[in-house]
């Protein structure tokens, strides 16, 4: 069944803007036709490949998202809005006029924007939207779609806290159907606030002591005699160090830090911090939390990392040694893939965990560190340690193709190291680099075969 979708007015068009879908932008002052098509059964908010859930596992992010541009009087709003999804570590973000059959936009006592599907009618008083002023969107008929693996199971969608989903806020239980489908719900987004085109002005952190810009925060404090910290109490304590501001009608006002605990979870937990039930953690001696704030004037952000150090904390700094690359090495992930083109050239030290790893691949690896952190890269072991290779036949040492680098004569039963591949001399022969040190010193790889 296809649906067919009739926006009027590049202002309404404008919701259309900020989903991925979207391939182009739509001109001013023109009218224009957008036909998407969808199935009885698929809605358009798809998150089918995001596996089965289990009853441990039940929860949905949903986080509906819109912006709304006062301009000069007289000229049209801008409105955009999309819906982001996510379930199981797979996010989904789909556009407003995509996912929904009715779209109302509201300030309590006027509708200043409307569109039904079912009539394919369009009211637009989006001129009328005034700066600073809090409006509310409603949205009917939207539907999420997570396939047959879940088909008759209840998920929880939990929502922001200016969200409701039929008449009900925060975690909400939906149902799916015989397809693993919740249709027909209705989403009402309130506290919208019409930001100022006419306000260019950014938010920036400032030290609440120094009153200095901080573009990097730092706090020092003691975990508890279990080794822990509060996720609630540190966030308290950041937003009391430090302070969003910006410069509205001609002084400096304090912009809203938004960042939320449950914020600082999932960044935490990003980084391999686990957080219980009580928002409580085993304090690493170094970790980052992201400070948020955004502003309701113009709609202008600022983040601020601050580093946290935890002098009781447990150590998270990785043993590590400083090794020489033998040969030109590249980088490579947990799978042994190839990261990028950067190398490490031959003959420069390279800070290395103390043992080697085994990949994916079998072979042997060293992780690299850095500032006492292990960083997720690679780099091949032959090209540091090298590999023990006996002679089949006398062999001699080169320097090039045509000269011999000594007149040492390595004999046939001998054990030699060798550092990563083979380099391919003028002469077309394949050589391997010998001797731990900086010398051109090479054996040709024939008389190891």
């Amino acid at each position: 069944m296809k649906k067919n979708l009739r926006i009027v007015s590049a202002a309404a068009a404008a919701l259309l803007a900020v989903a991925p879908v979207a391939a182009t932008a739509m001109p001013v002052n023109a009218a224009t036709t957008v036909t998407t098509s969808t199935t009885t059964n698929k809605p358009t908010v798809d998150l089918s490949g995001a596996g089965s859930v289990s009853e441990s596992k039940d929860t949905v992010n949903v986080t509906p998202s819109f912006t709304l541009i006062s301009a000069a009087k007289g000229i049209p709003a801008t409105l955009q809005g999309s819906i982001e999804a996510s379930l199981n570590g797979t996010s989904v973000t789909a556009d407003v006029a995509d996912v929904a059959k009715n779209v109302t936009l509201t300030d309590g006592n006027k509708t200043v924007y409307s569109y039904n599907e079912r009539e394919n009618k369009v009211d637009n008083n989006l001129s009328d939207v005034q700066a600073s002023k809090e409006y509310t969107m409603t949205l009917s008929g939207v539907g999420f779609s997570f396939g047959k693996a879940n088909a008759g199971k209840t998920l929880t969608f939990k929502l922001p806290e200016n969200v409701k989903v039929n008449d009900t806020s925060n975690d909400v239980k939906v149902s799916l159907d015989q397809y693993g489908n919740a249709t027909n719900l209705k989403f009402v987004i309130s506290k919208i606030k019409a930001y100022d085109s006419a306000n260019t002005n950014a938010v920036s952190f400032y030290d609440a002591k120094s009153g200095l810009v901080a573009t990097q925060g730092s706090y020092m404090t003691l975990a508890d005699e279990n080794g822990n910290l509060n996720v609630n109490k540190l966030l308290d304590a950041l937003k009391g160090k430090y302070e969003a501001m910006q410069f509205q009608n001609s002084k400096f006002k304090t912009v809203k830090v938004n960042t939320t605990a449950d914020d600082v979870k999932a960044e935490l937990e990003k980084a391999g911090i686990k957080v219980d039930a009580a928002n409580n953690f085993e304090a690493p001696d170094t970790f980052t939390v992201t400070l948020n704030a955004k502003s309701d004037v113009n709609g202008k952000t600022a983040s601020l990392p601050v580093v946290v150090t935890v002098p009781n904390g447990k150590s998270t700094v990785v043993p590590s040694q400083s090794k020489t690359i033998m040969h030109n090495a590249y980088y490579y992930d947990k799978d042994a893939k190839r990261v990028g083109n950067d190398k490490v050239t031959r003959y420069n030290a390279v800070t290395v965990a103390m043992n080697t790893t085994k990949l994916a691949n079998g072979i042997s690896y060293y992780e690299v560190i850095e500032n006492g952190k292990a960083t997720g890269k690679y780099i091949n072991a032959d090209n540091i340690d090298g590999t023990k290779r006996t002679l089949k036949h006398n062999a001699y040492v080169y320097e090039s193709s045509k000269k011999r680098a000594n007149k040492v004569v390595l004999k046939k039963g001998t054990e030699v190291t060798t550092y990563g591949n083979p380099y391919t001399f003028k002469n077309g022969k394949k050589y391997y680099k010998i001797g731990a040190d900086t010398k051109k010193t090479y054996v040709r790889v024939e008389n190891f075969d």
